[in-house]
C-alpha cells in the first residue's frame, strides 16, 4: 500500500472510532439509573373497592368493618357472607411478598384520604372503645395498629413527604406512643411490645425525614420532644435536638426534653421525676416504659445513701421522690428487693445485706403521672392533639 493509502486507511480508522465513542456518549443517558417519578394513589376511599370486595368474599373482614357490626347476625348475605360497610372498610396491611398488588395507584390512597383515615380510625374508631374493658380493647387494637401500619406503607410506596406526609405520621405516632399504657395488660397475641416498639421507631425516622424536607410544621417542637423522652438516654437523638433551628430548640418542650435527658444521665432521679411531673399526658405517654427501669435504679441509689442500722426513711417520702401513686406501692417495691418495711407502713430500712436483685416491675396503672393529666378530654383528643380536634 502507498504512503497515501496508508495515511487515508489511519484517518479513517480514526473516524470510524470518533463516532463509535459519540453513539456511546449519546446512549449513556439512557443507560444511567434514573428513579421513576413517585406514584400517585388515585383511591379516594380508605379501602378500595377491589379489595373489599375480595376480603368480603373470602370473609377476612374485621367485625369493626362489618354493617350492624353491634347486630352481626343481621350483617350477613345469602351463604353466610358478612356485608362490608363501605363507610367503615379500611385498608389492611399486606407484605410485599404477599403476591398482592402494592404499587397500583388504584389501591393507593392520596395524602388528603390518608389523614382522613387516621382521623377516622383515631376519632371514631378509638373513641367508642372502653379503656376499661380488655374485650373493647382486645376488639380495637390490633384493628386501629394494623390500619395505621398500611396508611404508612402507602405514604413509603408513593414517597410522601414533607408537609404532606407530617400530619398523617404525626396522628400515628399519637396512637402508637398512648397504646402501650392503655394496652398493657392485653395478652401476647393482641399487643406484641417488640413490634409495636419496632413500628413507633419507624414512624418516628419517617417523620423526621419529612421534617428535614422543609416547610411549615405546626406541630414539630412537640414531636421532637416526644422522641427525646421515647428514646430516653440517646446521646444521637440529645444531639440532633441541638442541632434544630433555634426557635425549635429553645421551645419549652425541648428544653424540659433535654432537661429530663440530662438528669437520666446523670443519675439525679430526684430532678428526674420532679420534671417528669411536668410532662403532659401524650409526653407522659411517651415516657412511660422508662419507668420501672428509672424508680429501680433509683431505689439502688437511696439504698447506698442511707443504708444504717439508725435509718428510717419514710415511706410516703420515699413514694413521693419515686412519683408512685401510694405508699402501698412504694411498699411492694421494696419488699420485692429484699428491703424490710415497718408495719405500720410507715418507714423502709435500707439495709444494703438485705437487698437483692430482681426483675424489673411490669409497667402499671399511673395515676397522677397520666391518667390525672388528661383531665376531661377523650384518649383520642390526647393521640390527635386537642387543638386538631378541636379545629
Amino acid at each position: 500500500m502507498s504512503r497515501e493509502g496508508r495515511a487515508a486507511h489511519r484517518a479513517l480508522r480514526k473516524a470510524d472510532t470518533r463516532h463509535a465513542h459519540d453513539d456511546d456518549y449519546k446512549l449513556q443517558p439512557r443507560n444511567m439509573d434514573v428513579s421513576p417519578p413517585p406514584l400517585v394513589g388515585l383511591c379516594l376511599d380508605m379501602c378500595s373497592e377491589r379489595e373489599r370486595r375480595e376480603r368480603e368474599q373470602h370473609r377476612l373482614l374485621h367485625p369493626l368493618e362489618m354493617q350492624n357490626r353491634h347486630l352481626q347476625k343481621r350483617g350477613f348475605r345469602h351463604g353466610g357472607h358478612p356485608i362490608a360497610d363501605p363507610s367503615r372498610t379500611v385498608k389492611e396491611y399486606s407484605r410485599p411478598a404477599a403476591g398482592k398488588e402494592l404499587s397500583s395507584p388504584r389501591n393507593l390512597r392520596p395524602p388528603a384520604t390518608l389523614l382522613k383515615t387516621v382521623q377516622y380510625l383515631i376519632m371514631e374508631i378509638w373513641e367508642e372503645v372502653n379503656e376499661q374493658d380488655s374485650t373493647s380493647l382486645s376488639l380495637a387494637y390490633p384493628f386501629v395498629f394494623d390500619r395505621l401500619r398500611a396508611v404508612r406503607q402507602d405514604l413509603t410506596v408513593q414517597r410522601i413527604s414533607g408537609p404532606e406526609g407530617a400530619p398523617v405520621l404525626e396522628g400515628s405516632l399519637g396512637f402508637l406512643l398512648c397504646a402501650p399504657y392503655l394496652a398493657r395488660d392485653l395478652p401476647l397475641e393482641y399487643f406484641s411490645d417488640t413490634l409495636h416498639s419496632t413500628q413507633v421507631r419507624e414512624s418516628f425516622a419517617e417523620l423526621m425525614e419529612c421534617y428535614s424536607r422543609g416547610g411549615k410544621f405546626p406541630r414539630q417542637a412537640e414531636f421532637q420532644a416526644l422522641l427525646l423522652l421515647y428514646d430516653l438516654g440517646n446521646l444521637d437523638a440529645m444531639h440532633r435536638a441541638l442541632q434544630l433551628p433555634h426557635s425549635i430548640r429553645n421551645s419549652p418542650e425541648i428544653r424540659l426534653a433535654l432537661d429530663i435527658n440530662r438528669s437520666y444521665l446523670e443519675k439525679n432521679w430526684v430532678r428526674l421525676f420532679r420534671l417528669i411531673r411536668q410532662l403532659d399526658c401524650l409526653k407522659a405517654c411517651a415516657f412511660y416504659r422508662h419507668l420501672p427501669d428509672c424508680r429501680s435504679q433509683a431505689i439502688r441509689i437511696y439504698m447506698n445513701a442511707y443504708s444504717s442500722r439508725n435509718c428510717h426513711f419514710p415511706l410516703g417520702h420515699l413514694a413521693y421522690l419515686l412519683a408512685v401513686d401510694s405508699p402501698f406501692k412504694a411498699s411492694d417495691m421494696c419488699k420485692r428487693r429484699g428491703l424490710v418495711v415497718t408495719s405500720e407502713y410507715e418507714f423502709v430500712l435500707f439495709h444494703k445485706a438485705s437487698f437483692k436483685d430482681v426483675d424489673l416491675e411490669c409497667p402499671g396503672r399511673e395515676i397522677q403521672l397520666v391518667e390525672v393529666k388528661k383531665e376531661n378530654v377523650s384518649w383520642a383528643e390526647v393521640m390527635m392533639g386537642q387543638e386538631i380536634c378541636t379545629v
